[in-house]
């Protein structure tokens, strides 16, 4: 079986983590792996969402620690920015990423998941940043995402004390989107996927590069950024069907995605 497993269900790509041995815990190998998947979600202009997963009781339980541990700065470096490079990666991609949070999101795990979209938990999860009680820090991202989604105070509590949070208390302090029984979670998943995918993919692809641009400008470059982007999508045929068929009070349409 591979350790990473890909397949698509209509215009929906799923990635799931299936390196179970070790709890999908992240090595050089599995994050190459894990970024070649991404490549055929980036080559293929027919897939509109794309669902992390993992498989057994990890989404993604934290790093190798047996491959980082005789590293030095110079080599840690270079493993450091395979993982906060492949989490660009997903928080860049001109789709919707949409992580189904299994089981333990630890570490790289809670990172990699930081870096979606949208975070669904099962009520079996468990999320946190450890780093400190091994003696170093985050490594791919998160101290800077955990702020940003969670405010600065949780955050600093969470990565101060290596505290692990439940789906519950995820959910109430904004880390997740919304908390499901483990049974309905790819259910729950690919429901929010296709409630997309019923949109106009270039306005969600849009939106998506407005909001992310929203997180590294101050509120006036926002608001420009924005309206310029706004108004090209005047130039599509979907503004035309999307529009034309609101006054019209068609409700059964398809957008053309062009």
């Amino acid at each position: 079986m591979s350790d990473v497993l890909y397949e698509k269900r209509g215009h929906t790509a799923i990635i799931t983590f299936n390196k179970t041995a070790d709890l999908n815990a992240l090595s050089e190998d599995f994050l190459q792996k894990i970024g070649e998947a991404v490549d055929l979600v980036e080559q293929d202009e027919e897939v509109y969402t794309l669902i992390l997963t993992g498989a057994g009781k990890a989404f993604i339980a934290g790093a190798d620690i047996k491959e980082m541990y005789e590293k030095d700065a110079d080599s840690i470096m270079v493993w450091s920015s395979l993982g906060s490079g492949l989490n660009l990666r997903l928080e860049n991609l001109k789709i919707p990423v949409i992580a189904a949070i299994n089981g333990y999101a630890l570490g790289g795990g809670l990172e990699l998941a930081m870096a979606c979209d949208i975070r669904i938990a099962s009520e079996k999860a468990k999320m946190g940043l450890p780093e400190v009680s091994l003696g170093v820090i985050c490594g791919a991202g998160g101290t800077q995402r955990l702020p940003r989604i969670v405010g600065e105070a949780v955050a600093k509590e969470m990565i101060f004390t290596g505290k692990k949070v439940n789906a519950e208390e995820a959910l109430s302090i904004g880390l997740v989107n919304r908390v499901v029984p483990p049974e309905k979670l790819m259910d729950t998943a690919l429901e929010l996927a296709a409630a997309i995918e019923r949109n106009g993919q270039i306005a969600v692809g849009t939106a998506k590069a407005a909001i992310n641009f929203s997180g590294t400008s101050d509120l006036e470059e926002g608001c420009l950024f924005e309206r310029e982007i706004f108004s090209k999508l005047f130039e599509t045929e979907d503004q035309k069907i999307g529009m034309g068929s609101f006054l019209r009070k068609e409700k059964d349409f398809k957008f053309k995605n062009r």
